[in-house]
C-alpha cells in the first residue's frame, strides 16, 4: 500500500469506507442511512468487516484522511484519540465517502475518494489529531494485514474525539 490523503469536505455524521463487493446490492437513489438491501444496519456491517464507519465530531468540517501501511510514531503521540476497526478488502480498492452519501446512494465512487490496496482482511487503527484552527481535520488510518476479520463487537458506530492532548 502506497501512502494516500483522501480529501472530504462536510462528509456528514460519518466516514465510512468499503471495497465496492460489500455494496453490491445497493440500488442506485436508495436511502441506506437506517438499514441495507438486507435489513442490517451500518453498525452490523462494520463488526463484519464490510464496511468501516467512523463517527465524525463536526459534519461539515473538511477532513483529510491519510492512509498508510506503516505507525508513525510521531502522529501516535500526538494522537488525541483513536478506534479500532476492520476491513475486507478486495480487487485492491477501498472506498472512501461521507455518510451523508447513504442518503441518496450513488453506486460510483469519485475516483480521487479511491485508495489502492491488497486484498484481504486488515486491521485498521484510526487516529485523530487536535484541531487547530479552520484547517481541515486529519485522521491518519495505519493497515495492518489481518489473517481473518478482525472481532470488533461495536454497539455503536465509533467517534473520535478531538480534544486537546494532556501534557
Amino acid at each position: 500500500m502506497n501512502d494516500q490523503i483522501v480529501e472530504l469536505a462536510g462528509p456528514g455524521l460519518q466516514i465510512i469506507m468499503y471495497s465496492p463487493f460489500a455494496v453490491g446490492e445497493m440500488e442506485d437513489g436508495g436511502d441506506y442511512a437506517a438499514r441495507f438491501p438486507d435489513g442490517r444496519d451500518l453498525v452490523d456491517h462494520m463488526n463484519e468487516c464490510r464496511v468501516v464507519a467512523i463517527g465524525t465530531r463536526w459534519p461539515q468540517r473538511d477532513y483529510w484522511l491519510h492512509f498508510s501501511s506503516t505507525m508513525d510514531h510521531a502522529v501516535i503521540a500526538r494522537a488525541s484519540d483513536h478506534a479500532l476497526l476492520g476491513v475486507e478488502v478486495r480487487q485492491q480498492q477501498l472506498c472512501v465517502r461521507g455518510g451523508d452519501d447513504l442518503f441518496e446512494w450513488k453506486p460510483r465512487c469519485p475516483d480521487e475518494q479511491l485508495v489502492t490496496i491488497e486484498d484481504g482482511f486488515y486491521m485498521v487503527t484510526a487516529m485523530m489529531l487536535p484541531v487547530e484552527g479552520d484547517g481541515a481535520v486529519r485522521i491518519y488510518l495505519h493497515f495492518a494485514p489481518a489473517p481473518a476479520a478482525p472481532e470488533l463487537g461495536y454497539a455503536s458506530i465509533p467517534e473520535l474525539f478531538c480534544e486537546a492532548p494532556v501534557r
